[in-house]
């Protein structure tokens, strides 16, 4: 298994982690109201900047580890059911990942408004800091498959695609995130909060989706974000 650990400048990825601020916020910078607000998020921002540390490991093996509804990696076993729908042989590799950005406080808790925006902004800049990941691996792929025509499968994980969340305690161990700070409870709660980790298959070919089961969900409508981004596809 190969191993690589990346660490990633604040100013990097600060650009992407603005924009899905402003967007997690529903910000109009048009409007007086929403420029005032957001300069209350800048300010939150700034105050914990020196907080924000990313890093990220990433680990590469090869379709060896998939099994019939698990994989299997140094000795570490992670149930994942949802491996029956995925064709085996289109699997040529698994990039398991841990990434943080770090202990970001970026405020006093005292402030309900300032909790909630250094919440969005730790979120934020773990999702903009995915992005920086995933470029990686996308060069990675390019060194280890040469000319073969291969194809990065979306993020999987525990908790989501039926995946227990307890399983973080295996993928914690087979991709040693201790070294990037990282380490998960008995209940599988990664610490820090604002840290992911989860795994990506390599394919051999294109078109192989994966779609949420919450996508098939018949409950009401108006009860769930998620049940109106289902509407939303079937009318397109």
């Amino acid at each position: 298994m190969r191993q690589h650990l990346f660490k990633f400048n604040e100013s990097d990825a600060y650009s992407e982690a603005e924009q899905r601020f402003i967007k997690t916020c529903g910000f109009d910078l048009q409007k007086s109201k929403h420029q005032r607000m957001m300069k209350m998020g800048e300010k939150v921002r700034e105050d914990g900047i020196d907080g924000i540390e990313i890093r990220a490991m990433l680990s590469f093996c090869d379709a060896t580890a998939l099994k019939e509804d698990r994989i299997e990696v140094n000795g570490e076993v992670l149930t994942f059911p949802y491996l029956a729908q995925i064709p085996r042989e289109a699997v040529v590799g698994i990039y398991f990942y841990g990434l943080t950005v770090g202990e970001c406080y970026f405020s006093s808790e005292e402030n309900i408004m300032d909790f909630l925006y250094a919440d969005i902004w730790g979120t934020n800049y773990v999702d903009s800091s995915m992005s920086l990941l995933h470029e990686k691996v996308e060069t990675d792929m390019k060194e280890t498959f040469g000319d073969e025509k291969v194809y990065l499968s979306c993020e999987f994980g525990p908790g989501y695609f039926g995946m227990p969340v307890s399983e973080s305690k295996a993928i914690m161990k087979i991709i040693d995130g201790e070294q990037i700070g990282i380490r998960v409870k008995e209940s599988g709660l990664i610490i820090p909060q604002k840290s992911c980790m989860g795994f990506f298959f390599v394919y051999n070919q294109p078109g192989i989706e994966a779609e949420v089961e919450c996508m098939k969900c018949r409950g009401n409508s108006r009860g769930c974000e998620f049940c109106r981004l289902r509407q939303q596809r079937e009318e397109n």
